[in-house]
């Protein structure tokens, strides 16, 4: 039987913050994003610029419920703002890092596999 391919998604940036969300939670996924740009750029929430003239948060959200409610796949969004390199997976995890200080090739989050859907 053959393998599924696997594609193997790598940051060379250095992480600066980390949080999930949970779609039960008490924070939304756009307070959740917002308080990880923020804690990444070290102000307030409400001391950042609009965020969402960069990102349309009820397309990631809708996107994002459709994936953990009805696949059996996985979804990684890459943003860049700014500096931030930002990726979102389908689980609810964010991760920033800052992509003007490089790393070695690391996975995009730890023990991440991600393998293309069957169609």
């Amino acid at each position: 039987m053959a393998r599924e391919p696997e594609m193997a998604l790598y940051r060379t940036c250095t992480v600066v913050s980390d949080t999930t969300f949970k779609k039960d939670g008490e924070r939304t996924f756009t307070e959740a994003f917002v308080d990880a740009v923020a804690e990444a750029e070290g102000v307030a929430p409400l001391d950042l610029p609009p965020l969402y003239e960069s990102v349309d948060f009820d397309a990631i959200t809708q996107l994002m419920q459709r994936y953990s409610d009805h696949s059996d796949g996985e979804l990684l969004l890459g943003l860049l703002i700014d500096k931030w390199n930002i990726f979102v997976s389908y689980d609810g995890r964010i991760r920033i890092c800052d992509a003007s200080e490089e790393t070695e090739p690391e996975p995009i989050f730890e023990g991440e596999r991600h393998s293309p859907r069957s169609q």
